[in-house]
């Protein structure tokens, strides 16, 4: 699903079945830049029955060149993560599943 999809079930099953386009688009627009904004200046955006994005720092590491295998430092770094809460995945008690990082069925 992409910005197109969800301004058409928006407009065709949501409460802006009576707003142009244009309108539902640019509302869209307004609340993706202002995540956006909040997660770039820091703050954590929490959506409640969603899930919360974040910045999180990453610590200087040690990797390999794919190339020669040859160790190198990976400087830290900055990254963007997003935490879907239990109820985006359906479960209430239980959790998402460890070993296998997907949902749960049933």
């Amino acid at each position: 699903m992409n910005r197109t999809d969800i301004v058409e079930y928006t407009r065709n099953n949501g409460g802006g079945a009576s707003l142009p386009r244009k309108t539902v688009r640019e509302a869209l627009d307004f609340v993706i830049e202002e995540i956006t904004n909040a997660v770039l200046a820091g703050e954590s955006v929490k959506l409640t029955g969603f899930g919360t994005f974040e910045v999180r720092k990453r610590e200087d590491r040690l990797g390999r060149n794919p190339k020669t295998g040859e160790p190198l430092l990976i400087k830290s770094h900055s990254v963007v993560v997003f935490r879907p809460t239990r109820h985006f995945w359906g479960e209430e008690e239980t959790g998402r599943s460890a070993s296998s990082g997907s949902p749960r069925k049933g």
